[in-house]
């Protein structure tokens, strides 16, 4: 039963995290409709990570200190119905405020969710929430590719197609709410009788500000390639948008199998060595991107999505470790604060890209991994008992 709820808990993060994943094609096909600046189209996507990531944390506490398992239906209906409307509002400043809402729902599911999957999970835990986190990256790989078919279907007045797979997920989710409760009692009396045996409890500020940190970066370099390849693509080369979504879909896509083989060496080597290891590999993928052509981008932006995202699952359990009496907390902070104020970055980068150019912000984002590392080395990496491989 595990197993199945851990599976549907995937299945409502995929569907939540598409409408997060359609964002970047409907944003660059309405910037050219409208004749928006890069710095206002970047507007967007800043409004959307602060609704739907930096204030994470507080619904992290809610989770925490109340019940709230409602808020997994819940939070996925409110992020399908916002981007449905996304083709339907006729302004710049009601698209904000929709984008904002659905953001608002995005915020709502994950730390919820993130705990019950944290509860639900046996001592494979990096592995099982890489089940769980696969669900998200999914998503947001999809995006695209439902994003370029909803296009064809009658442009973004079409938007509202994205309800029908947001109507199944919810009602799975509703459905299945008693027995998430049921095996979420189970798993909080076992972790309570761990901490009781292995005296974890402690939180290490140090150690946890650090990992923000981490993450506020791996997530500024995820960002900004998830939103500036696009732009490259059409604006700089003048691509197609169709060849833009599929370049973008490889580079998230893989980055949904780097979730899962990162969460399984994670177990097996650590959290603090998969996160060293995988931003110094950045460091020359991020740097080539602007001088390859034909099927070597694929090949590029598939290791590059495949190692940025590899970290996410190990991240988010290295936290609750460091967390174990918060662990709602944890998720938001990881799932939510990091990575939200890392998407803030892109503010930052469309003013660069308006004064310098596109190619000069793929060159910038080069040194955000190698930071990333400098600041991983003094963390600790927790793992409650050693895990052989079979």
């Amino acid at each position: 039963m595990q197993k199945r709820i851990l599976y549907l808990l995937s299945l409502g993060h995929l569907v939540t995290d598409i409408n997060q994943g359609l964002l970047p094609i409907f944003l660059s096909v309405y910037k050219e409709q409208v004749g928006l600046t890069f710095t206002a189209a970047s507007l967007i996507p800043a409004l959307s990570t602060i609704s739907s990531s930096v204030i994470q944390p507080l619904f992290g506490y809610l989770s925490d200190r109340y019940q709230l398992r409602w808020l997994l239906p819940t939070g996925c209906l409110l992020a399908g119905l916002g981007m449905a409307a996304f083709g339907l509002v006729p302004n710049y400043y009601l698209l904000t405020a929709i984008v904002f809402i659905s953001g608002l729902g995005v915020a709502a599911y994950h730390p919820e969710a993130s705990k019950s999957a944290h509860y639900i999970s046996g001592p494979l835990q990096a592995s099982s929430m890489a089940v769980f986190s696969v669900g998200g990256n999914l998503g947001f790989g999809l995006g695209p590719i439902i994003a370029s078919l909803i296009l064809s279907h009658g442009g973004l007045k079409s938007s509202w197609l994205i309800l029908f797979p947001t109507v199944v997920a919810v009602t799975l989710l509703a459905h299945t709410i008693p027995a998430i409760g049921r095996a979420m009692a189970a798993g909080q009396r076992a972790a309570a009788a761990g901490r009781q045996k292995e005296n974890v409890g402690h939180t290490s500020l140090a150690a946890i500000t650090l990992l923000v940190l981490v993450v506020i970066l791996r997530s500024w370099l995820h960002t900004g390639l998830t939103y500036y390849i696009p732009f490259y693509y059409q604006h700089y080369l003048h691509g197609e948008a169709a060849f833009a979504s599929t370049m973008l879909s490889i580079f998230l896509i893989s980055g949904a199998v780097g979730t899962l083989v990162g969460g399984r060496l994670a177990d097996y080597w650590g959290a603090k060595k998969m996160i060293i290891a995988s931003m110094l590999v950045l460091i020359p993928l991020v740097l080539a991107f602007p001088y390859v052509k034909g099927l070597w981008v694929a090949i590029l932006l598939a290791l590059s999505g495949f190692a940025v995202v590899s970290t996410f699952a190990p991240a988010i359990v290295l936290a609750q470790s460091l967390m174990p009496r918060h662990i709602g907390v944890a998720s938001g902070l990881m799932m939510g604060f990091a990575i939200g104020t890392g998407g803030l970055g892109l503010l930052l980068l469309g003013g660069i890209a308006d004064a310098r150019g596109v190619p000069f912000v793929i060159h910038l984002l080069a040194i955000i991994p190698a930071l990333a590392a400098a600041l991983a080395l003094p963390l600790p990496d927790l793992r409650r008992r050693p895990v052989k491989a079979h």
